[in-house]
């Protein structure tokens, strides 16, 4: 779409892209906006004095030998956005919103200086899979402070995909052959590691499972490196006094520990030099020392194990094997670690692990490529809630296209309470765990509303307001409200699974699945014995008597109904219920032969339970096989 670019706004780097056509090959081409030594510019904002710096003279003056060091310095703005809190920087409070600001309007005006005759002032920007609501609308309005307009989001691995297969000359060939196809990104950066599971179907590129971990990023491996520099210098000097460090020398040490984990993933052994960090006379003022690659795994295998634990999760989530996934995307500047490498290609083979030359960049080249195929993301599984009768009924469709900037997509349906007894009508929203889900695939639910009803009503009496609306963040918002008592709960979904529309293949399946039924039957697995679950109790039909408990039932109207009557009926002649005369037995009962004598009924009471055990062990025994 003319005029549009992509920004991926990074934890420790950021960077902006834009489609030109090459005249030379005749072709459209990523044109990629770099700093001057062609690297994606660092988020990195320095408040000195009255003046503000950003990129890579802020980061490089981190860097910078002896005293001197002045103003203030922030590093990754990004992972304060949401947090309410602010950043405190030289005495004062600024918004997270102002310093991210100062990043992306850097980024946008060195774009403007390479191509001035492009306003770029309107961009898809990248987000990570598990920013939540408050961080998404922070990051749109210091976008538009930067003179940006958010024209949507889009999560960091679904365009680094389709970035590194968008620019592949075989791209159309591509689409056809990976058709129902899993492929995994596994993107590793700066401040988060996101993994999403993605499928090509029926023309679109979608999400079937995403995964987001924030505490294993590239600051935490920087993290690492300074207590291990930190215990060397220690090791050399065992007077040192950590609490006599000079202003900005903690900073300077995490960029040069950030310099050696990027220089040790090429070579061996690494020379650091920071000059003046202690306020000391003596020689360990200075620190003077060497670290080798095997320092660096040492001291970052946890995170290493734990990030590829991720992939794990992910497979369990869709519930399929490694060898499932036709090839593993591998981003981000983490990935450049050997160690990782290593491992990614012993969980699945060098055949199947693609790591990309311009992996620095692919997010941002994505995003461009999005914005100039006027893609609109949209949702890649219908949002469901679950009705009284075990069955789930789409509110919004899978393939519903995202709202543009300042529009929202709102639907509105009305629910009765089937059984109020307990004064709280249970209302489950969830979505298939596949896109294109059949009437027998399992559900993962988002989350349940609790509203208080009149536990004194009649069945079916009490109406109750559910309100599904989804924002221009990509943020579904739902309100359950009760319309006689005036409760109401709310629940925010921010993970959400998207897709890419590629091609124009009519409309989305009837009620979000293939089989085109008007709802969709709940599979609950077998999972352990004695699992249990939330029954609902609410349903779109004020009439759908045969809804209703069988014990709380006029007249028993299914059979369903009637078992659930005589369950809990008690019996006329000894009043005790079923349950109780078939675990107990009754002579009373007997002598009408309406029932087992206590004995008859102990006897088959230990015998089922000796068959049940003997089947539990069975089923054990085939599954260890």
């Amino acid at each position: 779409m003319a005029g549009i670019f992509g920004i991926d706004f990074g934890t420790t780097n950021s960077v902006a892209s834009f489609i030109q056509r090459d005249p030379n090959q005749n072709r459209w081409l990523p044109e990629v906006f770099t700093d001057e030594q062609g690297r994606p510019h660092p988020s990195v904002v320095w408040y000195s004095g009255s003046d503000t710096v950003v990129g890579r003279q802020a980061k490089d003056h981190l860097g910078k030998l002896g005293l001197g060091v002045f103003g203030d310095i922030v590093r990754s703005p990004k992972m304060f956005l949401g947090s309410q809190t602010g950043i405190h920087i030289g005495g004062v409070t600024r918004p997270a919103r102002e310093v991210v600001s100062e990043v992306i309007r850097y980024v946008r005006e060195d774009a403007k200086k390479k191509e001035p005759a492009l306003p770029f002032d309107r961009a898809v920007f990248t987000i990570p899979v598990a920013m939540d609501g408050r961080a998404r609308a922070e990051l749109r309005q210091a976008a538009l402070a930067a003179g940006v307009h958010v024209h949507q989001f889009v999560h960091e691995p679904l365009a680094a995909l389709y970035g590194h297969l968008r620019s592949l000359p075989e791209f159309e060939e591509l689409r056809s052959r990976l058709e129902r196809r899993l492929v995994l990104v596994f993107d590793w950066g700066g401040g988060t590691l996101d993994l999403t599971l993605c499928r090509f179907q029926n023309g679109a590129l979608v999400q079937v499972v995403n995964v987001g971990d924030a505490e294993v990023g590239g600051d935490a491996f920087d993290l690492e490196i300074l207590k291990l520099v930190k215990r060397k210098h220690a090791e050399a000097y065992p007077a040192v006094d950590w609490t006599k460090l000079q202003p900005t020398a903690e900073a300077r040490l995490i960029s040069q520990c950030e310099t050696a984990k990027i220089a040790l993933s090429v070579k061996e052994r690494h020379l650091l030099f920071v000059k003046d960090i202690l306020a000391t006379s003596g020689p360990e003022r200075d620190l003077d020392l060497a670290i080798t690659r095997q320092d660096l795994e040492s001291v970052t295998a946890h995170l290493v194990s734990k990030g590829l634990e991720a992939i794990e999760r992910v497979l369990h989530a869709a519930r399929i094997p490694r060898t499932a996934v036709e090839f593993c995307l591998a981003t981000g500047g983490v990935v450049a670690m050997p160690a990782i490498q290593q491992r990614l290609i012993q969980y699945f083979d060098s055949a199947r692990v693609r790591t990309v030359s311009n992996a620095a960049t692919v997010i941002a080249e994505g995003a461009a490529w999005i914005a100039h195929d006027g893609l609109r993301v949209q949702l890649a599984k219908p949002i469901e809630i679950l009705h009284a009768n075990s069955v789930y009924f789409p509110i919004l469709r899978a393939g519903t296209p995202m709202p543009p900037t300042g529009e929202e997509i709102r639907q509105h349906i009305s629910l009765y309470c089937a059984d109020p007894r307990d004064g709280v009508a249970k209302i489950t929203l969830a979505r298939s765990r596949w896109p294109g889900s059949s009437s027998s695939d399992a559900r993962i639910p988002y989350g349940c509303l609790t509203v208080e009803v009149d536990a004194c009503a009649a069945p079916l009496l009490e109406r109750l307001s559910l309100t599904v609306s989804v924002d221009h963040d990509c943020i579904a918002h739902v309100t359950a409200k009760s319309m006689l008592r005036g409760g109401a709960q709310t629940l925010e979904i921010h993970d959400l699974e998207f897709g890419l529309g590629l091609t124009s293949s009519g409309p989305a399946p009837r009620n979000g699945t293939d089989d085109g039924s008007e709802g969709v039957v709940a599979r609950f697995g077998a999972g352990a014995f004695g699992a249990i679950q939330v029954r609902s109790n609410v349903t779109q039909n004020q009439h759908a008597k045969d809804l209703v408990p069988g014990d709380l039932a006029t007249e028993a109207i299914c059979q369903r109904q009637h078992d659930e009557k005589m369950y809990y009926a008690s019996c006329a002649i000894c009043a005790r219920n079923v349950f109780e005369i078939a675990r107990n037995g009754c002579d009373r009962c007997a002598e009408r032969r309406q029932a087992k004598t206590p004995a008859e009924a102990d006897r088959d009471y230990w015998e089922s339970r000796k068959r049940r055990e003997a089947e539990l062990s069975a089923d054990e025994h085939r599954e260890a096989v």
